[in-house]
């Protein structure tokens, strides 16, 4: 299903961060490896950023091998019960890169019709209902900072972060992320794609994410994109799960 990103929105846990996000386009890029490091419960920490491959113990096949002191070679096979959890691996050339992750509200692309009044009302409450419920962030995410700047123009915001990423001679690539089903999933993926996938438990994150490659010394990075107050909103994060409404008027 064809979706559309109509909001992008970047908590803050202090107001003079969110103040250099509006004022100045300040974005403050960790590595992805420092993401992996973080101990908060897996709030923003996760030690399976960037899995390349994730296979489930009854989907795989091992076998250790050895010789014994006389050049005997002896082979032990592991049966899916031997196994504690999925075989994981993850690249580490995919450390360094630098991340900027943001929450995304996505909708789906809706195509209805309607002939009389009632049929017209009906189809009004039905696309504000989903609107509703795609605008309703988690109690987790909200939690991450009493300020919030909600960016309402996504696509002018996409064009200042590619414009000053190319300025810097930084490699940028950003998306959505994708998520995957840890207890079902087997398989690997695509080289960068990796970094655009997480476990189905962040699923309430909605992360949209902004990947840089840099020919510099390893380590966090301050972008400056330029002042965006006309194209965002800062608002007390307290305040998004009762005023943040999108309406559709027909």
């Amino acid at each position: 299903m064809d979706s559309r990103i109509m909001l992008l929105i970047k908590i803050f846990d202090k107001e003079e961060y969110a103040d250099a996000f509006l004022n100045n386009g300040e974005i403050f890029c960790q590595t992805l490896e420092s993401f992996k490091k973080i101990e908060d419960a897996g709030v923003r920490g996760d030690t399976y950023e960037a899995v390349s491959s994730w296979y489930q113990p009854d989907q795989v096949s091992l076998i250790i091998s050895y010789k014994d002191d006389a050049g005997v070679e002896h082979k032990i096979p592991l049966m899916p019960s031997d196994l504690a959890g999925p075989i994981i691996t993850q690249l580490n050339k995919y450390n360094h890169l630098n991340l900027y992750c943001m929450y995304a509200v996505i909708i789906p692309e809706f195509n209805e019709s309607y002939t009389t009044e009632e049929e017209k009302l009906l189809v009004s409450e039905k696309i504000n209902s989903m609107l509703a419920e795609r605008t309703t962030l988690d109690d987790e995410v909200l939690s991450l900072g009493k300020y919030a700047v909600i960016i309402h123009s996504v696509n002018d915001f996409i064009e200042k972060v590619e414009s000053a990423a190319k300025e810097r001679n930084y490699q940028c690539r950003h998306k959505p992320i994708t998520y995957f089903d840890s207890d079902s999933f087997n398989g690997s993926v695509n080289e960068l794609e990796a970094v655009f996938r997480k476990r189905h438990c962040y699923k309430y994150q909605s992360e949209y994410r902004f990947a840089f490659a840099t020919q510099e010394l390893v380590g966090p990075k301050t972008i400056h994109i330029g002042p965006i107050g006309g194209i965002a909103i800062k608002v007390p994060t307290e305040s998004i799960k009762s005023k943040l409404r999108l309406k559709v008027k027909i």
